[in-house]
């Protein structure tokens, strides 16, 4: 990974903790007290200007009751463009049964 992906992969963690912690209507003074870390650090990770330890996205995710790994998934944040060329490489790569598979499911879904 190189760097311009780990400062993207920071910004999108720190908005990502920033949104769920607004939805549950946490405080960065009240998450920081709970996860016992200072406000002043859960500030910095909320702006991409400290890389957090794994232990502090463990606590930071217990506080908000979500799992660790829907603490980083960014995929809301994705630009349409980079979502169509997924379903694009998806698609190509795909055999026939996968493919009728994503097809039957895409029908399901509301329009």
């Amino acid at each position: 990974m190189g760097f311009a992906d780990m400062e993207k992969t920071l910004k999108l963690l720190g908005k990502r903790i920033a949104e769920l912690r607004s939805k549950r209507g946490i405080t960065q003074e009240r998450l920081a007290e709970l996860a016992d870390y200072s406000p002043n650090h859960i500030s910095k990770i909320e702006s991409a200007r400290t890389k957090p330890s794994f232990d502090l996205l463990y606590a930071i995710a217990k506080v908000l009751d979500v799992e660790l790994k829907d603490l980083l998934n960014f995929d809301e944040y994705k630009d349409i463009n980079e979502i169509k060329e997924e379903f694009k490489t998806l698609t190509e790569r795909e055999n026939t049964k996968t493919l009728k598979l994503m097809y039957k499911f895409y029908n399901t879904l509301e329009k």
